[in-house]
C-alpha cells in the first residue's frame, strides 16, 4: 500500500510541476515565493520517486543501495526499469540532495532548466512504477 500511497503523492507534485513548466523564466529569476513552490514541488516529486524506488528495490533486487541515487541504478541494473530511465533518475536524486542541503547557493538558472526539461523523466518513471503496481499487486 506503501507504494501507491507514494504514487498518488508523486501524482499531485507532478501535476504542480506540469502548471509551473509555463512560468515565465524572468518570472521565475524575479520571484523568490516563485521559486520556493517551484522547488517544493519539484523535491516531493523527486522525493516519492526515490521512496517508490526503494519500495521495489526492497522487493525485487538482491542488492540494497547505499544512496538515493544507486537506488535507480540497482533498479536498472536489475532490468525493474530500463538503464537509461535509472541513469536520469539517478541525476535527479543527485538534485534532490542539493536542493535538501545546498539550497542557499542553488543556481537558479539550473533549476529552471531541470524544471522545463526533467518532467518527462519523473513522468517515465511514474508511469514504470505504475505497470510495476499492474504487474504485482502483492507488492502495493
Amino acid at each position: 500500500m506503501r507504494i501507491v500511497s507514494q504514487l498518488q503523492t508523486l501524482d499531485d507534485a507532478l501535476e504542480a510541476w506540469q502548471r509551473y513548466r509555463q512560468i515565465p523564466v524572468e518570472k521565475f529569476h524575479d520571484d523568490k515565493d516563485t521559486q520556493y513552490m517551484v522547488s517544493h514541488a519539484m523535491l516531493l516529486a523527486i522525493q516519492s520517486s526515490i521512496d517508490i524506488a526503494t519500495g521495489i528495490a526492497v522487493m525485487k533486487t538482491p542488492r540494497r543501495p547505499d544512496t538515493y541515487r544507486e537506488t535507480f541504478l540497482v533498479l536498472g541494473k536489475s532490468g525493474v526499469i530500463p538503464e537509461d530511465l535509472a541513469g536520469e533518475m539517478a541525476k535527479l536524486a543527485g538534485f534532490r540532495n542539493l536542493l535538501v542541503h545546498e539550497y542557499t547557493g542553488l543556481d537558479t538558472s539550473r533549476i529552471y532548466r531541470i524544471l522545463t526539461d526533467n518532467w518527462e523523466t519523473i513522468d517515465r518513471f511514474r508511469i514504470t512504477a505504475r505497470e510495476f503496481v499492474r504487474q504485482n499487486p502483492e507488492n502495493r
